[in-house]
């Protein structure tokens, strides 16, 4: 039944012209564009259904909705599915058509989820990141960041993976635990610890804490590499932990971060010590990779006398995560944005952003005045979008592409304006994020169609998740204000990951990810947006819960057997209908719920929007509401009260549902009305009277009910006689009589 009913009303929905008047605001959102795997997981469904309760509730309240979706095709993923299927020997353009055709099939599986889904996604407005036009605008906004002194290219160490070739950014790192093996080596006058003996030949001094008394009288003093016999500096610095190993380490450039530091504090010289391939350079065991280096070296070491002690080292090393690889810091000539000199207003330009919820500015805040140094924008890949630059072979002298967009392999012959040499055409492509964090743009026609981007941008709001604040929210804030002087997005409303039931994260290893696909064989498409609002998942990860998917579907099977009731008792009713007290207490408690998912939908609270609806039709309207009006219908007692009030609730209600359960609510409604959901509910009902009298009323049912239960008879079996717990006036006295087959009230 769920299904044929899905795909009926989602043939509608697509199949209905979308029409934008510039000369009206249009609320643009800027919808994540997901990368192109192939098929949607948990947290994509929670992303979309928030976006999608955003996009449906706003138009039923008015509003002009701008509802396009994206397409992240580009980057290292997709360039690692290629390679392990045609490895990297393919030319360059052949490569990428590969990586195109297949972001093409993943895409069509993801749009079909989608769909499924029942998305409102306006598909005639549609962007895939690594087609030409797309390209065409990146790099604009590049040229244009690069005229205004934004975008540099310098010769500087950099988070860079050896194993995809390329250098990477701070966000792109995870911390992943090793087995390890802490070495003590004999340096003559010092004994210092380390993990990586491989980095000897580019160590540059020794590091001791300066209260340290083991080593006060050495420093100042020289110690001696073994195997290299070189003399290098004793020096005393305060982040240096006495406690690990000896308390004496080695300064190598560069073996992490720390390295990094202490080479710039105490201008130290530097010995580049890895290749771009992961292998030793300016050693004696150049071309080996650094576990190779490592054991010969520790094998050389140990011929000499030199280590001291080795102990099993739990250590907790920085990788890629896209590869999982460990990373290194190389010198490398690569591209950056700077970040840096504008954090401060970066930070005054995000205040001007509403966050939902209110903490979510302090993980923006907290990376940027964290930032060591400005984002790399370069990679040294082909599926990307490349940098519209030329650089001088002889004199380093930078120009920009004459026309776009630019390709390398297509470029024209360009001669330095400077010093008359060749300029080689950049061969290396942009980050991902630089393609991504013009999104707000894209989704305006900022380059196409001026009067809708006024009408557009700033966005409405961009929906994206807590852990990519410091990527996504942070460099499209810069790139957008950089590029425009104003904000990207009025509104950013961050949602969490949905965990496995367990608690921990969803991992293909572990065997706990959960599939959409494969709930939807159990549970409608309705339940399963119910979830998501019903999760509380707000800038928090939350727990899949099948619970609360089983509880959706049920809930389903609830609302659609009471409007099966509700439309077997439609009738024309005379336009002045005499309410019952129990019909002005649900049109009070239905006006209190109007007011208060309208409210909970405004705050973007759809936990608290989803409980109050299933809360008041199932605990409210169907326990209490619906069983009072079957003796009426019998006896034809105010059966157009009933009926009127019967309607009113199914059509106030549905509109509210639809939501979060648009296929159900749009069926319902049409069944009852004839007619498509087409707004907000605006009644207003409010009587205090009947609400606190009906209240106490629905106690003494409840009191009649448990006593029947608990008496094992049938809530239809007639009771001789009922002393009440209250006293309740002669309408109520007879409703209660009907209700529950009491003869007498005592």
């Amino acid at each position: 039944m769920f299904e044929d009913i899905e795909k009926k009303w989602q043939a509608i929905w697509e199949s209905k012209p979308r029409k934008y008047d510039p000369n009206r605001e249009i609320l643009a959102i800027d919808t994540p564009p997901p990368f192109t795997s192939g098929t949607l997981h948990m947290g994509h469904i929670l992303s979309y259904s928030y976006i999608d309760f955003i996009a449906r509730y706003k138009m039923l309240r008015g509003y002009t909705v701008f509802y396009p979706q994206g397409w992240d095709a580009q980057g290292f993923p997709t360039e690692i599915k290629i390679e392990n299927k045609y490895g990297r020997d393919l030319p360059r353009e052949e490569f990428r058509q590969r990586c195109v055709e297949w972001s093409y099939e993943m895409i069509d599986k993801m749009k079909s989820q989608m769909r499924r889904m029942g998305y409102m996604i306006d598909w005639n407005h549609e962007y895939i990141t690594m087609l030409p036009e797309y390209h065409r605008m990146v790099q604009e906004s590049v040229i244009q960041m690069w005229k205004q002194g934004d975008i540099y290219r310098d010769n500087h160490p950099v988070l860079w993976c050896p194993h995809c070739e390329s250098a990477i950014a701070k966000a792109e790192l995870e911390d992943r635990d090793f087995d390890a093996v802490l070495y003590d080596i004999d340096f003559g006058t010092v004994k210092i610890s380390t993990t990586r003996p491989e980095l000897l030949h580019a160590c540059v001094a020794v590091m001791v804490h300066p209260e340290d008394e083991r080593y006060r009288s050495s420093v100042g003093k020289t110690a001696i590499l073994p195997i290299y016999n070189r003399e290098v500096p004793i020096i005393a610095d305060q982040d240096v932990i006495p406690e690990f190993g000896t308390g004496a380490v080695m300064v190598c450039t560069y073996g992490d971060y720390q390295d990094l530091v202490w080479q710039k504090r105490h201008n130290l010289p530097v010995i580049e010590g890895i290749d771009k391939h992961g292998k030793l350079k300016n050693s004696n065991y150049d071309g080996l990779d650094t576990q190779s280096a490592r054991e010969r070296i520790v094998e050389d070491l140990k011929r000499l006398g030199a280590i001291v002690r080795e102990q099993r080292y739990k250590k907790i090393v920085k990788v890629h995560d896209r590869c999982k690889n460990p990373v290194e810091l190389i010198y490398s000539y690569e591209w950056f944005a700077s970040l840096r000199k504008h954090r401060d207003k970066l930070i005054e330009v995000a205040k001007s952003i509403r966050w939902t919820p209110e903490f979510g500015i302090y993980h923006y805040i907290d990376w940027l005045n964290n930032l060591d140094w400005d984002w790399i924008i370069s990679r040294d890949r082909v599926f990307g979008t490349p940098l519209p630059f030329y650089v001088c072979s002889k004199c380093n002298h930078i120009e920009p592409a004459d026309s776009l967009p630019f390709y390398p392999e297509r470029a024209e012959p360009k001669t330095c304006p400077k010093c008359g040499s060749y300029m080689s055409p950049e061969s290396k492509v942009l980050d991902v994020w630089i393609d991504s964090s013009i999104t707000p743009l894209v989704v305006s026609k900022y380059y196409q169609d001026r009067k809708f981007s006024e009408a557009t941008f700033p966005n409405y709001i961009r929906i994206q998740g807590v852990e990519i604040v410091r990527t996504w929210a942070l460099y499209t804030i810069y790139r957008v204000w950089r590029l425009t002087g104003k904000i990207p997005w009025r509104e950013i409303l961050l949602n969490g990951n949905v965990l496995a039931p367990d608690g921990r994260k969803m991992s293909k290893s572990l065997g706990n990810v959960i599939s959409p696909d494969d709930l939807l064989k159990e549970y409608p498409v309705d339940a399963l947006r119910q979830w998501a609002a019903m999760s509380g998942a707000l800038a928090k990860d939350r727990p899949f819960s099948y619970e609360d998917i089983k509880y959706a579907k049920a809930f389903l099977i609830k609302y659609w057997n009471a409007s099966k009731y509700v439309l077997s008792k439609l009738q024309r009713v005379s336009g002045n209908v005499r309410l019952r007290k129990v019909d002005r207490w649900i049109l009070h408690r239905l006006s209190e719920v109007i007011r208060d998912v309208t409210d909970a939908m405004d705050r973007y609270e759809f936990r608290e929007a989803i409980t109050t609806l299933h809360k008041f039709y199932w605990n409210e309207f169907c326990d209490f509401y619906l069983e009072y009006t079957k003796w009426r219908f019998q006896e034809n007692v105010d059966v157009e009260g009933a009926v009127y009030t019967l309607t009113k609730v199914q059509e106030e209600f549905s509109k509210m549902f639809s939501v979060f359960a648009p296929h159900l609510a749009y069926e319902v409604y049409w069944m009852m009305f004839g007619k498509e959901i087409d707004g907000w509910p605006t009644f207003s009902f409010y009587d205090e009277d009947a609400k606190r009298e009906v209240e106490r009323f629905n106690r003494e049912v409840s009191m009649v009910r448990t006593y029947k239960i608990s008496n094992r008879m049938s809530i239809k079996t007639p009771i001789e006689s009922w002393k009440t717990n209250d006293h309740f006036d002669q309408e109520l006295s007879e409703e209660l009589r009907k209700v529950m087959n009491i003869k007498v009230i005592v």
